[in-house]
């Protein structure tokens, strides 16, 4: 037993130290001063910064799921005839899956993209597995980043269009 646990081998919590009548229990709180308002400021504004991330993950869970799907898709190809049909099937669904990533520009739209990368990085780097697999299927050959990125650039007609449903 330490100095500090005394004779019942219980340490005395700090408030335990204090009278009852000096602690600090039931104060009113003026909700209206400077402070206050200050700390009601940071807490809306943490809690719309954590419900854009709870979003992004979501999408990106979305994303992640699809662009598993059109892979495993892809790995039935097994002839010929049935290349084709399989091929336009995960186009479809590539397509959807890059709707989902203009969600997730349009959350971060106006917003520094590095405080949320760890909500998006999973379900962009499936994406990139998908199309590269996808690609190398069609022609036997990688896929550069660059042609990736421009399959990403979405008009403003798009942007717009989704921002309003």
């Amino acid at each position: 037993m330490s100095s500090k646990e005394g004779s019942g081998g219980f340490r005395k919590r700090k408030h335990d130290n204090f009278p009852h009548n000096q602690r600090r229990e039931g104060k009113d709180v003026n909700s209206s001063s400077p402070v206050m308002l200050a700390f009601k400021s940071f807490q809306q504004e943490l809690d719309a910064r954590h419900d854009k991330y709870e979003r992004l993950v979501k999408l990106s869970r979305d994303i992640t799921v699809e662009s598993k799907r059109t892979i495993f898709l892809l790995h039935r190809i097994t002839s010929a005839p049935d290349m084709e049909e399989i091929l336009t099937e995960s186009e479809i669904k590539l397509d959807g899956v890059r709707q989902k990533i203009l969600q997730v520009a349009q959350e971060l739209s106006g917003e520094d993209m590095h405080q949320f990368h760890r909500a998006i990085t999973t379900g962009l780097q499936e994406y990139v597995e998908a199309v590269s697999f996808q690609h190398f299927i069609k022609t036997r050959s990688l896929i550069s980043m660059d042609e990736i990125n421009k399959q990403l650039i979405f008009t403003t007609e798009e942007y717009g269009k989704e921002n309003k449903t």
